[in-house]
């Protein structure tokens, strides 16, 4: 047991808000009387019965069995919700899942969000330790438990995939993490961006291309063509959001009035802007060069917690290009604060505080629209768009490093001094 210690003492501030929450429920649940009414004192918009999105797919289920279809037929779901998940969700049935499986699914994946908390942040200091404790608490990260939402089996899968691959023989990785992604992405879509963990140097470009493509196909051979329908039925909207369209809108509505009607209108001019705010912020992330390592730290693509953090910056960005997504998928930038927070615990504090803190005021944002909560949204994209341009293109490509046939070089040379020792011990400094 002694040996566990030192590793619980540097996890409490998780342990401190998974207590937090539960005290909380608990007091609720016996003051009000129901969970839904609990919930109501840590979310603003809480939904009763709980786990909504769970019961989107085990409700969606009962729809299919009873012989409908649920992408079309709202009637099943408590709040008349068209079914916008990949197929490969309703084959859970075989499993015999059904509504009356909601409460317990929705618990064990809360359970599986905790666990990836008490792997990814320690705190060494005590900055740190507020930084963990005030993100676990979060409304975006309470607002995915609250909900159900699948985003947390995602994102358990791709925290423990990428470390159990990353502990496999070097030979195998990039097998299995462009498995890893393939599975991922029959299951939520969004994840075939995660081949950006292949872009480490240039020959992984190809790799990423070749798992991007495996990905979709896998994608179109299970959802077949149900696929245009579920896009179809997945909303945009600037409420309990984040993304480019929300940020647009309100800066529109506050900014310029008469443009606001243009971008609630045409969404997609929403993405476009995205798209070259996110081209500019890349190029400026390379264009810095190694001194943007004084304000981030650079990403490591060698390591399991680096490529989380390129993951989850990858996902936020690509979202937030996308238009509008629920704020339970900001889910993922804790991936990225977890690397900060091992930075900080270096002793780099100045460097990597600012960005966290950037990060943790966006989790704690505010559900209704509102001007301040879209800056702090865009900020983060920005910030997110630099430091993935800055590991991806000067760090990998732009940068000199030495090449292998230098390296080979200084391997000979070390080669042809070890002999003229061994042959005169006098040039040995060992002998």
């Amino acid at each position: 047991m002694r040996k566990y210690l030192p590793l619980l003492r540097s996890r409490w501030p998780v342990l401190a808000a998974i207590a937090t929450v539960l005290i909380i429920l608990a007091v609720g649940v016996h003051t009000r009387g129901s969970l839904g009414g609990a919930w109501a004192i840590l979310q603003d918009i809480p939904l009763t019965p709980s786990f909504a999105d769970t019961r989107t797919i085990t409700h969606s289920i009962d729809c299919l069995v009873s012989g409908q279809n649920p992408y079309f037929v709202r009637s099943f779901d408590p709040w008349h919700r068209l079914y916008n998940y990949p197929p490969i969700w309703l084959d859970a049935r075989y499993l015999g899942i059904s509504s009356s499986s909601s409460n317990w699914i929705g618990t064990v994946m809360s359970v599986a969000t905790a666990i990836v908390f008490l792997f990814l942040f320690e705190a060494k200091k005590w900055i740190s330790t507020i930084l963990i404790y005030l993100a676990v608490l979060s409304r975006s990260v309470l607002f995915a438990v609250e909900r159900g939402n699948t985003d947390q089996i995602i994102f358990f899968l791709l925290v423990f995939g990428l470390v159990v691959i990353d502990r496999q023989p070097a030979r195998l990785r990039s097998y299995l993490r462009g498995l890893l992604i393939g599975l991922l992405t029959v299951l939520k879509i969004y994840p075939v961006v995660v081949v950006s963990i292949f872009l480490r140097n240039r020959k992984g470009l190809l790799v990423a291309i070749l798992v991007a493509a495996f990905s979709l196909t896998a994608l179109v051979v299970t959802a077949g063509h149900d696929l245009p329908v579920l896009l179809a039925n997945t909303p945009k909207e600037t409420l309990l959001s984040y993304g480019a369209y929300p940020f647009f809108v309100s800066m529109s509505v506050h900014l310029l009035s008469r443009a606001a009607p243009i971008v609630q209108d045409h969404p997609k001019l929403a993405t476009l802007g995205a798209l070259v705010l996110c081209a500019f912020a890349m190029l400026a992330g390379a264009a810095f060069g190694k001194r943007l390592d004084r304000f981030l730290p650079p990403l490591d693509f060698d390591r399991a917690r680096g490529a989380i953090a390129i993951a989850a910056l990858t996902i936020f960005c690509f979202t937030f290009i996308q238009g509008a997504s629920y704020d339970y998928r900001l889910l993922f930038l804790m991936g990225a604060l977890a690397y900060l927070i091992e930075d900080i615990n270096r002793g780099s504090t100045r460097r990597a505080l600012p960005a966290a803190i950037l990060i943790l005021l966006l989790l704690w944002k505010p559900f209704h629209l509102s001007f301040h909560g879209e800056i702090l949204d865009a900020s983060v994209f920005v910030v997110a768009s630099l430091w993935l341009g800055n590991s991806l293109f000067y760090h990998l490509y732009f940068r000199r490093l030495p090449s292998d046939h230098a390296i080979s070089g200084e391997r000979a040379s070390e080669g042809i001094a070890k002999k003229q020792g061994d042959r005169h011990p006098a040039l040995n400094p060992t002998t």
